[in-house]
């Protein structure tokens, strides 16, 4: 297998975990547990992000490392959205909310947003690694 294909199965593999992650927050989001909805739409386009962050050979440890690097090679140059940094920030911010409060503290509205957003963002991110051949549409 070839590096290039090599990486294009990763990253394939990454979007589906992804995708998992988003169902799961559905999921949560009928089951009215909307912290955890919210953590698993962050942990989606996470995936999605750390998955684009391989095409240019970066992995990191840290979220904030992730989200910074995503920041500094995609939205600073313009590849995405400006509304893409605030976006993440937000899915960070209510992940923390849902992960680390002890109350149930994401509200509904809160929770679908999210999930709206971390669809966005892996939708974008997707169509950019198709659009500049990393994957295959059918992956």
């Amino acid at each position: 297998m070839s590096a290039k294909d090599h990486l294009s199965a990763q990253l394939a593999q990454m979007l589906k975990k992804a995708q998992r992650s988003l169902a799961a927050a559905r999921y949560n989001i009928r089951e009215g547990d909307y912290d955890f909805a919210s953590s698993r739409a962050y942990y989606a386009a996470f995936y999605a992000i750390e998955a684009i962050l391989l095409t240019r050979s970066l992995s990191l440890s840290k979220h904030a490392g992730v989200i910074a690097a995503f920041n500094q090679h995609f939205i600073k140059p313009g590849t995405f959205p400006k509304e893409f940094s605030k976006m993440i920030e937000r899915l960070f911010r209510d992940r923390q909310t849902g992960d680390y409060g002890f109350e149930l503290s994401i509200n509904e509205e809160e929770a679908n947003e999210d999930v709206l957003m971390a669809e966005k963002l892996i939708g974008s991110i997707e169509a950019y690694l198709i659009q500049n051949s990393f994957l295959q549409k059918n992956e």
